[in-house]
C-alpha cells in the first residue's frame, strides 16, 4: 500500500545506501572465527560461505630447537641423538611438520671389517616410540682389511609430515645407531643441528 504515487522502478545505485551497510558496523580485529560468514558470489549467485570452510593448511604454531653437544653410540640399537622436540596440538585433526637436520659421523670400531655404516631414524616419542623415517649412513665399506679410523660425515636432514591424532604434547626425537662394525657420533653444533616442528591446520 503506498500513500500518494508509487515510486517507479529504479535500481538501487551505491548513492542510495548507508555505507555502513556495506562496511559493517563492527570491524574483526582478530582472524575469522569458524562460525563467522562471508558472502561470496557463485557463477553470479550470492552465498554465504563459513569461515570453517576455508584456510586449510594454516601454520598454526611452530616450535624448534637445536642441540650443540656431540653425543655417541656405540651399539647397534638405537639411542637419542640428543636432537628432539616437542609440540602440543591445537586439535587433534591437525598434521605436523617435522623438519631436522644434523651431521652425522660414523667411524672405526677398531677392526678391520666390511660393511661399515651408520642408522639415523625419526620417531615420534622417544628412540623406542613410532619410527617415522630411517636413513644409512657412513662408507659402507665391503673390503675386510677396510682401515680401522675410516670415517665418513653426513649431513641428514629429515621431512615428515605426520598425523599424530592427539591433542596431547607430542615428541619427536632423532635416533642413531651402529649398523655394522661401526660407531656413530651426532656432531652437534647449534646452527647446524635443528628440529622444527610446525602444526597444520586440517
Amino acid at each position: 500500500m503506498f500513500i500518494g504515487n508509487k515510486p517507479a522502478n529504479k535500481a538501487i545505485v551505491a548513492s542510495d545506501l548507508d555505507p555502513a551497510v556495506i562496511t559493517g558496523q563492527t570491524a574483526l580485529t582478530s582472524e575469522p572465527a569458524d562460525t563467522d560468514e562471508f558472502l561470496i558470489s557463485d557463477a553470479g549467485v550470492l552465498k554465504r560461505l563459513d569461515a570453517s570452510l576455508i584456510g586449510g593448511g594454516k601454520v598454526l604454531q611452530v616450535v624448534t630447537a637445536n642441540h650443540s653437544t656431540t653425543v655417541a653410540n656405540t651399539g647397534t640399537s638405537y639411542a637419542t641423538s640428543g636432537l628432539s622436540a616437542a609440540i602440543t596440538p591445537s586439535a587433534s585433526s591437525s598434521k605436523v611438520l617435522v623438519l631436522t637436520s644434523s651431521l652425522i659421523e660414523t667411524f672405526g670400531d677398531g677392526s678391520n671389517s666390511s660393511g661399515r655404516r651408520g642408522k639415523v631414524a625419526l620417531f615420534r616419542g622417544t628412540v623406542s616410540g613410532t619410527q617415522l623415517r630411517e636413513g644409512f649412513v657412513g662408507q659402507n665399506m665391503v673390503s675386510g682389511t677396510t682401515s680401522t679410523n675410516d670415517t665418513s660425515y653426513n649431513l641428514v636432514s629429515f621431512s615428515h609430515l605426520d598425523s599424530p591424532s592427539t591433542t596431547d604434547e607430542t615428541t619427536y626425537t632423532v635416533g642413531i645407531a651402529g649398523a655394522g662394525a661401526c660407531d656413530v657420533r651426532a656432531q652437534h653444533d647449534s646452527d647446524m643441528s635443528t628440529i622444527t616442528l610446525l602444526e597444520i591446520a586440517a
